[in-house]
């Protein structure tokens, strides 16, 4: 089913040898059959299974087939340093060869980490279509509460049987259509950069990424006449392919952008309570204010000016940034500055030329819709639309705030990064 992107694996024209890890990625009814034939293949006597309260009834699908220890986290458990101390406690205890991450998103980042700090395979079994992370090779964890996200390992495997994750609550569903609906602004934002910054990107992934919003749009579409276990299996597909277009570029830039730093920021509570979002539900809404943002600047047109005097050193001000992160404040810093100097800053690489203004609004026309059309699409998906639905502030102010600051969360060149950089006081 994924043999078309194998075919991208090994040296690209883009000047990048891609690494594909995962051996198997399998859509199946007979997922737990292939499963245990591929544990048979590789030697894996001593499997351990991790789950969460909710999924752990799933487990009972493969302990059925082949003898595995369990280990339960809490059904509310999140990617933390306190879950994955929990699991790799077990893993000590237990000794396995082989992990299994039976569930969503947070219990395959626990996984995927431990399994990186323990030197183990680790073979994934999504309990639900909910996030595109099942198969990528880097884990986005909430670190002494600071979001970061964790070069860690893919899965030497992924078997995911519609049946089981058809059967998760639609609301899971509902969040991994909005999970791949906001590439449509990781990939606008990946071309931006590669225009204001000249940062590496490779077309054959971007079309890849282009290739899972597209399939998953086209299931909406088909939603009514081909039932909800094969549209369901059709969002996994697509999900699955962004998990591998991450993978195959070495982190998660095709697939991660100002969406993604909003929904970050809101998990990191800076500037909001605890909120109902889940992680696609949260990137979603984080898409629609991405989108109007980037309407408006190319609409009223992008001060060049001012963008082309951006002084990292004044953006990166403490006294900006220290009343809104507080106590993560250094971490925000360090996270800005990775090799520890303001050179190091995307903010110290913007270049720019006569065309760029041109290149920005072929970029948008390439790759945006109109923001109305995201809103139905995620309308039709049963996906929330605003800060509201997520139990978040609804005002204007808290979104011009969210705007202002999600930019740096992360060291990544986005549009919303350099409007926000342009439009800092620099005097």
């Amino acid at each position: 089913m994924f043999e078309h992107v194998e075919n991208i694996v090994g040296l690209c024209a883009c000047g990048k040898e891609h690494a594909l890890l995962t051996e198997e990625c399998a859509v199946s009814k007979e997922a737990e059959r292939l499963m245990k034939e591929y544990l048979d293949k590789k030697g894996f006597v001593r499997p351990a299974v991790v789950a969460d309260e909710n999924t752990k009834k799933y487990a009972d699908r493969l302990l059925a087939l082949f003898p595995a220890s369990l280990h339960a986290v809490a059904g509310n458990a999140h990617a933390t340093e306190i879950f994955t101390a929990e699991v790799g406690g077990f893993v000590e205890r237990e000794k396995p060869d082989c992990l299994i991450a039976c569930g969503s998103g947070s219990v395959h980042d626990i996984v995927r980490y431990v399994a990186c700090e323990k030197k183990l395979p680790f073979i994934s079994y999504p309990t639900a279509a909910s996030v595109d992370g099942f198969v990528s090779g880097v884990a986005a964890m909430t670190w002494h509460g600071q979001k970061l996200t964790f070069p860690s390992v893919p899965p030497v495997a992924a078997f995911a049987n519609p049946e089981v994750f058809a059967s998760a609550p639609g609301r899971l569903l509902a969040s991994g259509v909005g999970d791949v609906l906001g590439k449509y602004v990781s990939l606008f934002d990946w071309r931006v950069s590669n225009i204001l910054t000249g940062e590496w990107m490779c077309e054959k992934l971007f079309s890849l990424e282009s290739e899972a919003v597209k399939g998953a749009v086209e299931a909406l579409s088909n939603r009514g006449t081909c039932g909800e276990e094969e549209y369901a299996a059709k969002v996994m597909n697509a999900l699955l392919i962004s998990g591998l277009v991450i993978q195959l570029s070495g982190n998660s830039r095709p697939a991660s952008g100002a969406e993604h730093h909003l929904s970050h920021l809101w998990e990191m509570r800076r500037i909001n309570g605890k909120n109902d979002g889940l992680h696609g539900e949260q990137v979603g809404v984080g898409l629609l204010l991405a989108m109007r943002r980037y309407e408006r600047a190319l609409r009223e047109g992008i001060d060049y000016e001012r963008l082309a005097a951006v002084d990292p050193a004044k953006v990166m001000d403490r006294k900006l940034l220290e009343p809104v992160f507080r106590d993560l404040t250094d971490g925000i810093i360090k996270e800005n500055m990775p090799d520890g100097t303001l050179a190091s800053s995307s903010l110290n690489r913007i270049s720019l030329r006569p065309s760029t203004d041109r290149e920005l609004r072929d970029a948008a026309a390439e790759v945006l819709p109109p923001s109305e059309e995201a809103e139905r699409l995620l309308k039709l998906a049963g996906a929330p639309v605003t800060p509201a639905e997520i139990g978040l502030d609804p005002s204007e102010e808290f979104a011009a705030k969210s705007l202002r600051f999600a930019p740096y969360v992360r060291d990544r060149m986005t549009m919303l990064k350099a409007l926000d950089a342009a439009e800092i006081d620099l005097s």
